[in-house]
């Protein structure tokens, strides 16, 4: 018993959820439609130089699934036909990408290479869902009142989808009852898919995506639909960004009304900055991490401070507070009386034990 146990914390441990992963399918022919078995696919991350192999099927099918997000280029090599390259694909998260080649008459050192759009519209999966990327993200105006949250996007730009950060309804849904996940992995504890405290930085945000419906069997405890991030990660290339947004009463314009009063501006003061950073692992004469090991982190800050009410104020006792005279604060006279006959005082304390 122990050994099958044993047995399959390994086999599990090979199995790639692909969850927040993407898969690229297709069929390979020649010029007259006719499928090309045995073809040799290569899947290469153009970012991280990572190699993905697979060969068509006796029908000319292919598909290589568990990849993760980023730009692809697709080689497909077979005896008899020139090269194949389609370099610059874009795989989302969970996205099927269909990427069919047609390959020419010709020998193996002869490259045809092929650049175009792909299309957008998945015909290979039946999931239905809106997809941000981080450029998206940026690009598209977010306020900063409160710390930048992207989940602010999927309220606004998801058809059927409704909400906050704090509560939202997918496709007429309960509240707390979406999946959040992070990486593939599940952020939810005792509150579902709320995600607003914990929230990683925007800047180390790839992409974001609202799935509402559609979705694969392995995505699990959600009644609506799933709100799924994916970090960005380091790669060949030396790459970061900054971010800095600043807002004070001293931009902005006083209102009629305090300016006929005399008041002044009421305090507004919010500051965000954010910086990010990823690189392969490099230690001089020890290691070069290029192709192989990689790592990118992010540093946010906000700060919030405001007046209360208003124009900033300070509150003082009153000099006669000081010896115990509190009489400002009393009001006038009540019609109720105490056990003597006298009126109470809006504000005064009765006590009992003497009867005032």
């Amino acid at each position: 018993m122990m050994r099958i146990a044993l047995l399959a914390c390994i086999l599990a441990a090979a199995v790639y959820g692909q969850l927040n992963r993407g898969t690229v399918t297709g069929q390979i022919t020649d010029s007259t439609g006719a499928a090309i078995p045995s073809a040799n696919i290569t899947v290469r991350n153009q970012e991280t130089n990572a190699v993905y192999r697979i060969e068509s099927t006796a029908s000319g099918q292919y598909t290589m699934p568990n990849l993760p997000v980023g730009i692809y280029e697709v080689t497909v090599e077979a005896t008899g036909f020139k090269k194949y390259v389609r370099p610059s694909i874009e795989l989302r998260v969970t996205e099927v990408l269909r990427i069919d080649a047609e390959l020419e008459l010709g020998a193996l050192t002869e490259v045809v290479e092929v650049r175009g759009e792909t299309p957008r519209v998945q015909t290979d999966s039946p999931e239905v869902g809106t997809s941000l990327s981080n450029r998206n993200i940026i690009d598209l105006p977010l306020s900063f009142a409160g710390a930048r949250s992207p989940e602010a996007f999927a309220y606004r730009l998801s058809p059927g989808v409704t909400g906050n950060n704090w509560t939202s309804q997918i496709n007429g849904s309960t509240s707390f009852s979406k999946e959040v996940l992070l990486d593939g992995a599940s952020v939810s504890t005792y509150l579902s898919g709320h995600f607003g405290e914990s929230s990683v930085s925007l800047e180390a945000i790839e992409e974001f995506k609202v799935q509402t419906s559609g979705m694969s069997a392995e995505f699990g405890r959600t009644q609506g639909g799933v709100f799924n991030f994916v970090m960005k990660s380091g790669t060949n290339q030396i790459h970061g960004s900054a971010y800095g947004a600043l807002r004070n009463e001293a931009f902005n314009a006083n209102t009629w009304v305090n300016n006929f009063r005399g008041v002044k501006r009421p305090q507004d003061r919010n500051q965000n900055f954010a910086l990010s950073f990823g690189a392969p692992v490099y230690i001089p004469k020890v290691y070069n991490g290029r192709d192989k090991t990689f790592f990118y982190t992010t540093y946010e800050r906000y700060r919030e401070r405001t007046g209360g009410f208003g124009a900033p104020n300070r509150t003082l006792p009153q000099p006669e507070f000081y010896e115990g005279d509190l009489s400002r604060l009393l009001g006038p006279a009540l019609t109720q009386t105490d056990a003597l006959g006298r009126q109470f005082i809006r504000g005064a304390i009765y006590d009992p034990a003497t009867f005032r």
